[in-house]
């Protein structure tokens, strides 16, 4: 999708990306091989330019990648003139909101614009438009590392290579084998690098033999489990019966319904901006979820290098435990060259906006929709 310019009207493309893992990468869902989404690039006048990601996955609040696209597309050809996309952003909520992965990426794509425009970062710009005490600029936002391995000695491995490369926190997936098998790992992790967090994610996967999958890892002291059942019901009674902190993901309420089911009545929410919405929404949902009792982890949705960006100015921004971020290296190639990874952090770059920029030359755009 292609449009011309006018007066500060943004001009908007939309790209296609396919990206490989580098490995499968097991869930409790089944193993994920490639992910594929959607980009979207607003362009004003002066040649500045914002970028956002639209990157469903099954299972997930909303429609698919295909419907994903089609809302971007009729969205943005009935978006009209106006001077300045401050304005835009304010506007961008009631049309999107029923598709969360678009509502995504168009008001990431505007931030970065704006951002850019008025030369700052867009953590700096998100901490302004939602009042936030933290004014973060650039430097390290501390991150988990998803560790990789299918045996114990693997897991344990990868651990310790995540241990020595900074990371405080680690990520194993769980769920999708026997429980003794997860068991074996989990303590095989234990062993390498003792004094790390833990995260352990199911996907849903245990569902009613949850309290007992629980029970079993909780001796690995497990600085939360996401997910060991799906529906928010299950997993604040399944709270209630353990002091082990269950953390909600893929059952998280939708964004615009969030505030009518507050308290969630689990230890933990991760909130995914590429996933759930707005990146300014999911900042106003963070500070609900902590108002309320819930800690508040931002997560990868195992995005582009555009999304991750997206989400580690919006963690940047929240502050708290460290995020789910450290997925980038799951891929074989990238959008662009991710945010870099030191010491058990992402970096934001100094530069304005997300500080990074897809070539258009890598990616494949979508025809012309007269936007």
């Amino acid at each position: 999708m292609t449009g011309e310019c006018a007066g500060d009207r943004p001009a908007a493309s939309l790209y296609t990306y396919a990206l490989a893992l580098r490995d499968p990468l097991s869930t409790g869902r089944g193993p994920l091989t490639h992910r594929r989404g959607v980009l979207v690039c607003l362009r004003d006048a002066r040649g500045h330019e914002g970028w956002g990601e639209a990157a469903p996955l099954r299972g997930w609040h909303g429609p698919d990648l295909m419907t994903t696209s089609e809302v971007l597309a009729r969205w943005l050809r009935s978006v009209a003139p106006i001077d300045h996309p401050e304005a835009l952003i304010r506007h961008v909520d009631a049309g999107l909101r029923a598709a969360p992965c678009a509502w995504a990426a168009i008001g990431g794509a505007l931030a970065d614009l704006e951002a850019r425009r008025r030369g700052i970062t867009l953590a700096a710009l998100l901490a302004e438009m939602t009042s936030s005490a933290r004014v973060p600029s650039s430097g390290p936002v501390a991150t988990a590392a998803l560790l990789e391995g299918e045996t114990p000695p693997a897991v344990a491995g990868a651990a310790a290579a995540a241990r020595a490369a900074g990371f405080g926190t680690v990520k194993l997936k769980v769920g999708n084998r026997p429980l003794a098998e997860d068991v074996a790992r989990v303590a095989a992790l234990r062993d390498a690098a003792p004094d790390v967090a833990l995260r352990l994610d199911a996907n849903g996967a245990w569902g009613s033999e949850a309290s007992d999958a629980v029970a079993a890892l909780g001796r690995f002291e497990p600085e939360l489990v996401e997910e060991p059942c799906h529906g928010l019901e299950a997993l604040r009674a399944l709270q209630g019966r353990t002091p082990v902190p269950i953390a909600v993901d893929e059952s998280l309420p939708a964004l615009v319904d969030l505030q009518h089911h507050l308290p969630l009545g689990v230890g933990v929410a991760v909130l995914k901006p590429s996933a759930l919405g707005d990146p300014r929404a999911v900042l106003r949902a963070a500070v609900a979820l902590r108002e309320s009792g819930s800690a508040v982890v931002i997560g990868s949705f195992l995005e582009s290098a555009v999304g991750l960006a997206t989400a580690t100015h919006v963690a940047a921004v929240a502050g708290g435990p460290a995020a789910g971020l450290g997925t980038a290296a799951l891929l074989v190639e990238d959008v662009c060259a991710p945010l870099p990874v030191r010491d058990g952090g992402l970096w934001l770059s100094p530069r304005p906006g997300l500080g990074l920029t897809p070539d258009p030359g890598r990616l494949t755009a979508l025809d012309d929709t007269g936007a």
